[in-house]
């Protein structure tokens, strides 16, 4: 497949791993504006980059009938968001699995939308990558047992929340709005104490 712009699939026999990029096997959200002025909205889709294009598929093989090109010369700007990876902190504490699963809804359905929500989003999205490697790196702490706690009982409230109806809805929405801000916090503090017994040579319990 090809943008309007001119890019377009290899010839045959010249598609070597260089033409076919390098990605992480992620999905992403992908907006790219051409020199042009027009504008291309991908959801839910991998990329892959070479020296010179970004590569766009639904399939994660890439099947070239199936991939879009952009040469970069070509464009405007790009707008790379990666699906699912903003959520650090969750995935430090209690991994991949339906708690995460059950969160990732929550902040999709309740905060994204919402201007407040989304200002909280890019803080915790600024703050927390550090914050959640020094947790991974002390899984059976106390700071790190107390967020993966938060972190369980915010999953169970956004599933419960799921089950019943509009005013309980808004109700559970509120308490886990505050609990989300509350297990910020304390994995803040936890990075700061956990990064301080690090830095003299303590192994923390």
């Amino acid at each position: 497949m090809s943008t309007d712009d001119g890019a377009g699939p290899p010839a045959d026999g010249d598609e070597d791993l260089s033409e076919m990029g390098v990605g992480d096997g992620r999905e992403k959200h992908l907006l790219v504006v051409t020199a042009a002025g027009k504008q291309f909205d991908h959801e839910k889709v991998f990329l892959r980059h070479t020296e010179t294009e970004y590569l766009v598929c639904a399939d994660p093989d890439f099947p070239p009938a199936e991939t879009t090109r952009y040469r970069k010369s070509d464009l405007h700007r790009a707008e790379i968001t990666q699906h699912h990876s903003n959520c650090f902190i969750t995935t430090a504490t209690a991994g991949e699995g339906p708690t995460l699963d059950s969160l990732r809804g929550f902040r999709a359905d309740v905060m994204a939308p919402t201007r407040s929500g989304r200002a909280l989003l890019r803080v915790y999205e600024a703050m927390s990558p550090p914050i959640a490697a020094t947790l991974a790196r002390h899984p059976d702490t106390g700071p790190t047992r107390a967020v993966r706690w938060l972190v369980d009982a915010c999953g169970s409230l956004a599933d419960r929340r799921d089950r019943t109806g509009a005013v309980g809805r808004a109700l559970l929405s509120v308490v886990l709005i505050a609990l989300y801000v509350v297990g910020v916090v304390v994995a803040a503090a936890g990075h700061v104490w956990l990064r301080g017994r690090e830095r003299v040579g303590s192994t923390p319990n």
